[in-house]
């Protein structure tokens, strides 16, 4: 005998309600993470925090602090230095040296004090919604959360993982990096690269270089560059060094 899916008796009326119910619970998921976000982050923008990948695409293409960013960008030079180093974002903001928490950028700007490198660096921060955010940008950018991004935190938060939002967060991201060298490239001696691997960095890097190849070096880690300060001056020894 054919048996037709339970699905097709349900009513819209039930459907609704499932839909309902749903929505309240991520409405309750959402409330309970932003409180330990912004506990986390004091300085985050409540405004700002995207905790899904398409809550960060409907930000990139509507939300005005974001356009108004990815405008100032458009025109944006960099100053001329003798390296340009692509550096991963990460949560706790400011970046700041002397003001951060993040222990990526301690390490980063410790490395670079104790090797002389500060006056001959430009650091330019990939970012999973802005592109890119210059150093000196970096106490009046926009103070956002996009761990939506992160598909292991978005499921770990109980919320649904939309990987086609995530392929277009990607493509779009990786276009301002691509324009942003464009304009910058040649103002720079020679430009690397950081990035944990696998992460969002290396495959907004990895679209850009797919639109335009330029030389840029990689400097690849498995290891968490929160994780040790010697390997990240390792890394920057070897930049000075022009290895």
């Amino acid at each position: 005998m054919y048996s037709v899916p339970f699905a097709f008796y349900m009513t819209p009326a039930w459907e609704d309600t499932f839909d309902e119910a749903q929505k309240k619970t991520e409405d309750t998921r959402r409330k309970m993470f932003m409180d330990s976000v912004r506990e986390k982050i004091p300085a985050l923008d409540p405004d700002l925090a995207f905790l899904m990948p398409g809550e960060i695409l409907e930000a990139m293409e509507s939300h005005p602090v974001i356009l108004e960013y990815l405008k100032r960008l458009s025109t944006y030079k960099t100053p001329e230095k003798e390296i340009g180093l692509l550096y991963p974002d990460t949560d706790r903001k400011p970046w700041t040296k002397g003001k951060t928490d993040a222990l990526i950028y301690r390490n980063l700007h410790t490395s670079m004090k104790n090797l002389k490198m500060e006056d001959r660096v430009g650091v330019f921060t990939i970012s999973p919604i802005l592109g890119v955010v210059p150093m000196e940008w970096y106490d009046d950018m926009p103070m956002y959360d996009a761990s939506g991004s992160q598909s292991f935190m978005v499921r770990r938060r109980g919320f649904t993982w939309d990987q086609e939002a995530f392929r277009k967060i990607i493509g779009k991201t990786g276009e301002i990096l691509n324009d942003f060298l464009s304009r910058n490239h040649e103002r720079i001696g020679t430009w690397h690269v950081i990035f944990r691997s696998p992460s969002v960095h290396k495959r907004i890097f990895e679209t850009a270089m797919d639109i335009q190849p330029r030389p840029i070096w990689p400097h690849p880690t498995k290891k968490s560059l929160a994780d040790s300060y010697l390997a990240i001056r390792s890394i920057m020894k070897e930049i000075s060094d022009g290895k």
